[in-house]
């Protein structure tokens, strides 16, 4: 019983059992309260007959006044001394509240009941009048339902409960979503390999399984991928150990120093690269402007330099709000992928319908087009084009990606006609003194 008050769903029953009880109580609190008003026919009758006659006693001149009262019929007498009964019941307490309500300036009436065994067979009402005081003595004939029977009990009772089983059921609707969230969270700590939750409940369980759903999805996606770079760092690493291996178990022992070294390079290589996607966090940099214009033609003239036929086209300035590192190299791996796959590189950048369009292309032999979407994904490599390329290990398109959307903008790959490929990428335009 601890156990289960202690969820939510407990807790909220118990909330709920508390306010019911705490309305039946009240209920019955107000039943019982003198204050309550009356319930008819008693004590209205009686009230309408003794106010009617204490208005005809007050138009009377006072030497009439004995022969009407007589004439009446009522219980009624003058006394100048008037002693009150002492017993004050519920009856006694209608009578003079309905009194005072129909005779206003009777502040000072009193109604008691004289028979402590029977009070409703006596009951006395004093209305001062003047110098004298009016007297009546009444019985209460009238039969008043019962104020608490069973089927009144049985009707606050099932109100009650009907309240609180509705509001179970409710809750237990509420409560759904999240034990399936709980065993989804659970079961994800097991496997990662699940379908996505529900989205369905109330709107802030909807938005939990939201991001419950898009957590996994990263989650899963990131587990993925380093599977993907330990599979692919496993396979490539062999070959080089395979030489390294080979050249120290030679029986001449006449080890290649620079063989060694180009494959130790290799390896570091690799490793680097795969370290550097793993370690990746663009958001750690601080953003500033970057002219990109200024930024391609040294990128393009360093290139040029070490023999690579490129060239950029439009040089003209383009300030961007952006982390500078990580964007040169969003760069540097664009043109060396072009560089590499081609003879040909022309790099055009400008500002086009409110966006910075960046092209990078080449004359290599491009991508096959049920592959575009797949080299920009982590660890693919397009056989046997990227076989001949030491040390990659299928990241440098998925970091570009990764920059480019944390900058807001886009990557997308094409073949170009007749041969080879275009990498365009889109960003959006920053004012001065913006943010993005």
């Amino acid at each position: 019983m601890p156990r289960f008050f202690s969820t939510t769903l407990g807790q909220i029953l118990a909330i709920v059992a508390c306010s019911s009880v705490a309305t039946f109580l009240l209920f019955i609190a107000l039943l019982f309260y003198p204050g309550a008003p009356p319930n008819p026919p008693w004590p209205w009758q009686t009230t309408y007959r003794i106010s009617a006659l204490v208005g005809i006693l007050k138009a009377t001149p006072a030497a009439e006044q004995g022969p009407v009262l007589a004439a009446s019929g009522m219980p009624a007498t003058w006394t100048d001394a008037s002693v009150p009964c002492g017993k004050i019941t519920l009856d006694t307490h209608d009578l003079e509240a309905a009194l005072k309500s129909e005779l206003h300036d009777a502040e000072k009436l009193t109604v008691r009941a004289c028979d402590a065994g029977h009070p409703e067979r006596d009951v006395q009402v004093l209305i001062p009048l003047g110098t004298r005081t009016l007297e009546f003595h009444t019985d209460r004939s009238e039969r008043e339902p019962e104020r608490f029977t069973i089927p009144f009990f049985g009707a606050l009772a099932f109100l009650c409960v009907g309240v609180a089983a509705l509001s179970a059921w409710a809750v237990s609707r509420v409560i759904r979503p999240l034990r399936r969230l709980s065993r989804q969270a659970d079961a994800f700590g097991r496997d990662i390999a699940l379908a996505p939750i529900e989205e369905e409940g109330p709107l802030e369980i909807r938005r939990a399984a939201h991001a419950f759903n898009a957590m996994q999805e990263r989650i899963t996606r990131h587990m993925q991928s380093r599977t993907r770079m330990l599979a692919a760092i496993s396979h490539d690493l062999r070959t080089p150990l395979t030489r390294m291996r080979l050249q120290v178990d030679r029986e001449d022992k006449d080890i290649d120093r620079a063989k060694l070294q180009r494959d130790i390079t290799l390896m570091q290589t690799m490793v680097s690269s795969a370290l550097a996607f793993l370690t990746s966090d663009t958001s750690a940099e601080k953003m500033e402007w970057l002219d990109l214009g200024a930024l391609l033609e040294t990128l393009c003239d360093q290139y040029a330099e070490s023999g690579a036929v490129i060239r950029y086209e439009n040089p003209e300035r383009i300030p961007f709000f952006c982390r500078p590192d990580a964007f040169q190299r969003v760069l540097t791996n664009l043109i060396e992928n072009a560089i590499h796959f081609g003879t040909l590189v022309v790099v055009v950048a400008s500002v086009r319908g409110g966006e910075i369009v960046i092209d990078v292309s080449d004359d290599g032999p491009g991508i096959p087009p049920e592959r575009l979407g797949d080299v920009i994904e982590p660890f693919v490599r397009l056989d046997p084009a990227r076989a001949k390329r030491p040390g990659s290990v299928g990241l440098g398109l998925s970091i570009v990606d990764e920059i480019v959307r944390a900058h807001g903008g886009t990557l997308t790959l094409s073949n170009r006609a007749p041969t080879g490929l275009l990498a365009r990428v889109c960003l959006p335009v920053t004012e001065a003194g913006g943010r993005d």
